[in-house]
């Protein structure tokens, strides 16, 4: 994330960019890479309107201790938590809940769901489950008879479990070169904005070593982030939701947004582009003329086929 500031093309073109203070708190709690972490940062060069605090520690112990830090009349500043434990038991559900508490701040968090669901049924872990969910949803995926079920149940009880405390949770699957493997990120946020932004940049991310990933929060098929999107379930969604009834381009924007993979601002004009050409969409304007294929503000939409 450092890096993707520091090598983002606008950072030198927008002067105020450079009066943003910006910092960095990187948790680790093993010695050794945290060291590691310490000599990568030195070679760095950075503004001075960059800080950067590695920590050695655990992230449950030490999270809890800078959100104890901060001014009650003041609040914490927009931040972005990705929250990668290598033990699951290491994670709190609370504590993200504490971060999603504060305005303009959002989780994301990785979550080996696989390797959770070979011991689910194995009562030694139960309390460290408990911890990680916030209660004992999890449960539903005790004696699921296949790996997948159980990895099924465990991802949407985890979805549940985040909407407690965010409006907006998506999951983001990685795919691999052999196909899905059950490994989830989790994105959860209390702004539209915020989703928004997020699918926009999964969908624009360029795969690394051959991983892509997928949109794993609605029920059926995975829609897999790519250059060509398959387009044609977002056509579907859109025509099963309003029916052949009139709604404002705002609803179709929202309903995009918040009930499918897709990204409204990348996606949804061209779907409405493609079912007006096919003739089976008209839309009008309340106060002025409207070009076709065109949806400005206020635009009013039904589907005729």
């Amino acid at each position: 994330m450092l890096d993707a500031y520091l090598g983002h093309a606008y950072r030198t073109k927008l002067p105020y960019l450079a009066t943003v203070g910006l910092t960095y708190i990187f948790i680790e709690q093993d010695a050794d890479r945290i060291n590691h972490l310490e000599g990568e940062l030195a070679r760095i060069a950075r503004p001075t309107n960059v800080n950067v605090y590695p920590i050695q520690g655990s992230f449950d112990e030490e999270m809890p201790k800078l959100l104890d830090g901060i001014p009650t009349d003041k609040g914490l500043v927009p931040t972005f938590a990705f929250i990668d434990p290598f033990g699951y038991t290491e994670h709190d559900l609370q504590l993200s809940s504490r971060i999603l508490g504060f305005p303009r701040c959002e989780v994301l968090i990785y979550m080996p769901f696989p390797f959770i669901a070979r011991f689910v049924d194995q009562p030694a872990i139960a309390p460290a489950l408990t911890k990680l969910y916030g209660d004992e949803s999890w449960r539903v995926a005790q004696g699921k008879e296949t790996l997948s079920e159980r990895i099924k149940a465990l991802h949407d009880a985890f979805v549940g479990a985040l909407r407690k405390s965010a409006k907006y949770v998506r999951s983001f699957e990685i795919i691999g070169n052999g196909g899905s493997t059950g490994y989830d990120l989790f994105f959860a946020t209390g702004h539209p904005l915020g989703l928004e932004k997020m699918k926009e940049a999964m969908w624009k991310v360029d795969p690394i070593g051959g991983a892509r990933f997928a949109d794993s929060t609605q029920t059926g098929q995975l829609v897999l982030f790519e250059e060509q999107p398959d387009l044609s379930s977002l056509a579907r969604d859109l025509r099963a939701h309003f029916g052949d009834r009139e709604f404002a381009i705002e609803q179709a924007e929202l309903f995009t947004l918040e009930e499918t993979a897709f990204c409204p601002s990348l996606h949804l004009k061209q779907v409405l582009r493609d079912i007006e050409r096919a003739g089976e969409l008209s839309g009008r304007h309340p106060t002025q003329t409207r070009r076709r294929n065109t949806y400005p503000p206020r635009t009013l939409i039904r589907f005729t086929q």
